[in-house]
């Protein structure tokens, strides 16, 4: 059964905070006019609705769970810290202004995994509901004036390893032979019996490794042997992962539901990552074979297939494997929308982040300032039409007379110094509020990743501009 709060106070409570001081008064500042900012009520009632729906009957039935407000501070302060979930399980145990903070008080605290469960149910619109109330009180509390606007993207890593061939195709062969020993466990009559092939695999991986520390045309065509007995062995366990899965849903049929309960997650995670190791030997066999070095729908991790290989031109890291993320923000440091960018482009998103503006605030912001990567001529004349007084987006390439006179004025030139603040918010979200790589896993770890970077940072730059 989900609550919103609890009731009342444990008797631990009423000795310990009876002879404690109050321990809000313990809190750091800032934390404590954060503290302020979430007792809002419809944030606590988007939470309860995301619990409530998290099982059939979990508005009425079963023991009391985590109330919303718990999970809705205990989560907040998490990200604020930037700390993992055992370190922030750690900290509020032993912490009574944490606890005080998380209205835990004298119950008990979540465990770590209880906490990851959670997050994990408080996702998608909930989220995004959170976000744009926590903008919507900075409008308020005058955080923003909405005012400027600067648009930039950032690359948000996920959480893989270097993607290389030879690692996608051990990853395949790994998880596809696990599940087959599963269903053989699980009372399923196979073909062939499982096979351990991790002997097999790591010795081609130590050939093409040894390979790849020589340079030159010979070495170039002796790797092509280990690559060819890497697929043969991914095929072939391919092969052993069709039939076992073919023949676990005949025996599903016949089963009882408890008894096939076993073999069900089994079945579930072949129809998943047999495509998936079947695309694997595809593109390595075009790469190693024919020579096809076309990355562009290239699968770099089978268990977070959206991952993609982006290039931004950084010296320090020309590729990163993640996903282009837009981070908006108006003056006084308040992000104002963030989300995923469906490719790699940047200039279609200048029109809609502006509508975005206008649709937060209620108004054009005086100036909207971004990188050379925005610039379209229709983008510029749009926003024109939408009545900004300074545009300040850098043309790249040829540019006429006009154009550098044009981005010599001394608007063009403080709005482009504005701009260049960006990156240090960008940063700030990324080094302080755990943003510059997900430690999520599945389909929606770089959206709760982003919001969650997002909402720590707003609640951050409202409660600075609270008065002490």
């Amino acid at each position: 059964m989900i609550r919103a709060r609890y009731r009342q106070l444990a008797l631990a409570q009423l000795v310990l905070f009876g002879v404690v001081a109050d321990p809000r008064a313990l809190m750091d500042p800032l934390l404590s006019r954060i503290d302020a900012l979430l007792d809002d009520e419809e944030m606590v009632e988007t939470v309860l609705g995301a619990l409530r729906r998290r099982r059939k009957r979990s508005a009425t039935c079963g023991r009391h769970g985590t109330p919303a407000e718990v999970v809705l501070r205990i989560l907040v302060l998490r990200h604020i810290k930037d700390w993992t979930f055992d370190q922030l399980e750690w900290e509020v145990r032993g912490n009574i202004a944490y606890r005080a903070f998380c209205r835990i008080d004298a119950h008990s605290v979540p465990d770590a995994k209880t906490m990851i469960r959670l997050e994990r149910v408080l996702d998608g619109p909930h989220l995004r509901a959170i976000f744009e109330r926590i903008v919507a009180l900075g409008i308020q509390r005058r955080a923003s004036r909405g005012t400027r606007a600067r648009i930039d993207t950032t690359v948000v890593e996920a959480p893989i390893r270097h993607p290389t061939d030879s690692r996608l195709l051990e990853d395949a062969v790994r998880v596809l032979s696990r599940h087959i020993r599963r269903i053989a466990r699980g009372g399923v009559r196979l073909l062939h019996p499982p096979r351990d092939r991790k002997r097999s695999i790591q010795r081609r991986a130590r050939a093409i490794a040894a390979i790849l520390r020589q340079r030159g045309d010979k070495a170039r065509r002796a790797i092509v042997r280990p690559y060819r007995e890497l697929m043969v062995i991914a095929r072939s366990v391919i092969r052993d992962a069709r039939d076992a899965l073919d023949r676990a849903k005949a025996v599903r049929k016949r089963m009882h539901q408890g008894a096939c309960s076993p073999i069900e997650a089994s079945i579930r995670a072949l129809e998943t990552f047999i495509p998936r190791a079947s695309s694997v030997v595809r593109q390595t066999r075009a790469r190693i074979i024919r020579g096809i070095t076309n990355s562009k729908d290239k699968l770099i991790s089978i268990f977070e297939p959206y991952a993609q290989i982006l290039r931004r031109g950084k010296p320090h890291k020309p590729t990163e494997f993640g996903l282009l993320v837009k981070i908006q923000e108006s003056d006084g440091g308040l992000v104002t929308d963030v989300g995923e960018v469906p490719g790699k482009a940047d200039a279609p998103l200048l029109v809609p982040s502006i509508e975005r503006h206008i649709a937060v605030f209620g108004h054009a912001p005086r100036l909207a300032a971004t990188d050379r990567g925005f610039y379209s001529d229709e983008g510029e004349a749009a926003l024109k039409r939408m009545g900004l007084t300074t545009a300040a987006i850098p043309k790249p390439g040829y540019r006429s007379a006009a154009r550098i006179e044009e981005e010599n004025r001394r608007a063009f030139r403080r709005a482009r110094a504005w701009r260049a603040g960006g990156e240090a918010r960008i940063a700030h979200l990324k080094h302080d509020f755990g943003m510059h790589r997900t430690r999520c896993k599945g389909p929606t770890a770089i959206f709760r990743t982003i919001h969650w970077a997002s909402i720590a940072n707003n609640l951050n730059v409202i409660a600075r501009r609270e008065p002490p």
